[in-house]
């Protein structure tokens, strides 16, 4: 049951768009104070999680092993170039390469320079001095790479649990995205890998153009066999490929009709209503500055939010029968609704928030386990 693939993006464009600065992310914002000195102090403090301190720099930088990895997202070329007569083939390789490696969902991009952010300002670049700093990316390819994060793990948010599935996520993206990456350097033909710390472009716009997914109403990135429960790692490259066509799994149509995520979004920042125009794209506009805000707002139990993740109704296990459910979306308005009055049965129309918030499932276990403050 392959996915429906389109001419364009479900996501319409229909106007300029203009290039973003990384220094007007939200991110960014709470970090050098746009959101006001509260947030900012929240933000930047130390997390109680030890695995919050593992995937993301904070006090010691050193015990966050993915921060080295932007020494090796780009590197020398060797110096005896693959010669590729045939690109459809080489796609097949440089795909079949990217799931042996560990990735869940591949997909490959002509490189928009609409998705490239025009200057530095990510919260690293702030401390290693290159915030503001031109940034000059003229490859013509983007490898979309999708990394599944744990059903398990995000049955419950806000909490540590599914703080640290989304961390996890990030660093197996990020080494993902630079083993590809030096893969396709030694092959003669430049690459350079963007993730979560070491990123000059927007992961979820190649991802829809690649034909990994579609842009939701909370923002998110859906794909069909594991709804929004992904993290996305891009790289970039001269390397002749053949891109993708992108997918209509249904999206659209199911967001217009099904407002879960905005019904049960804590800071009420995902619309309720229909999409709008911003910066030439139709879709659902979020509040991120209500987000971001609310993702300090209890540090002691949750470091951030993934509760639309959580509640969204394509949030399931990756099996035969979801997949059958979720192939029927796109092509039956009547499937759509029994779609979501199965999700409504199942799981209630707002199902509970975190209650064992600081307990860790083990993939493909039934047990759980925690931090305790003192090991006896």
């Amino acid at each position: 049951m392959a996915d429906r693939r389109v001419d364009a993006p479900t996501t319409r464009i229909v106007g300029p768009i203009r290039r973003r600065d990384q220094r007007e992310e939200h991110h960014t914002k709470a970090a050098i104070g746009g959101l006001g000195p509260v947030v900012q102090k929240r933000w930047t403090s130390e997390s109680v999680d030890p695995l919050r301190r593992i995937f993301f720099p904070e006090g010691r930088p050193q015990n966050v092993p993915h921060r080295s990895w932007r020494n090796v997202a780009d590197g020398p070329v060797a110096p005896e170039r693959v010669e590729v007569k045939n690109p459809a083939r080489m796609t097949e390789i440089v795909k079949e390469v990217a799931l042996w490696l560990g990735a869940d969902l591949v997909g490959v991009a002509a490189l928009d320079p609409a998705f490239v952010f025009t200057h530095h300002g990510l919260r690293i670049d702030f401390h290693k001095g290159r915030a503001g700093q031109p940034i000059d990316l003229n490859h013509r390819f983007a490898i979309s790479l999708a990394s599944e994060m744990e059903h398990g793990n995000f049955k419950n948010s806000p909490s540590f649990v599914d703080g640290a599935a989304v961390g996890k996520g990030y660093a197996m993206s990020a080494m993902l995205a630079v083993h590809v990456a030096a893969f396709i350097r030694e092959l003669g033909w430049p690459a350079k890998a963007h993730f979560f710390i070491n990123e000059d472009v927007l992961h979820v716009p190649i991802a829809v153009t690649a034909g990994i997914g579609e842009l939701a109403r909370n923002g998110s990135l859906i794909t069909r066999r594991f709804g929004p429960r992904v993290r996305l790692a891009t790289v970039t490259t001269d390397l002749p490929l053949v891109p993708d066509q992108p997918v209509d799994i249904g999206v659209q149509d199911l967001c217009t009709m099904c407002n879960k995520c905005a019904a049960n979004c804590p800071a009420q920042c995902i619309p309720h209503g229909p999409k709008t125009v911003v910066n030439g794209v139709e879709k659902w506009q979020l509040d991120n500055d209500k987000c971001m805000t609310y993702w300090v707002a209890n540090r002691a139990r949750f470091n951030d939010c993934a509760r639309c993740i959580t509640t969204c109704p394509w949030n399931v296990p990756d099996s035969r029968v979801n997949r059958l459910l979720t192939w029927g979306i796109p092509r039956s308005r009547l499937w759509r609704r029994a779609f979501l009055w199965l999700d409504d049965l199942r799981r209630g129309k707002k199902p509970n928030p975190a209650q064992e918030w600081l307990y860790y499932k083990v993939p493909g276990d039934r047990s759980t386990w925690t931090i305790p403050k003192v090991i006896e």
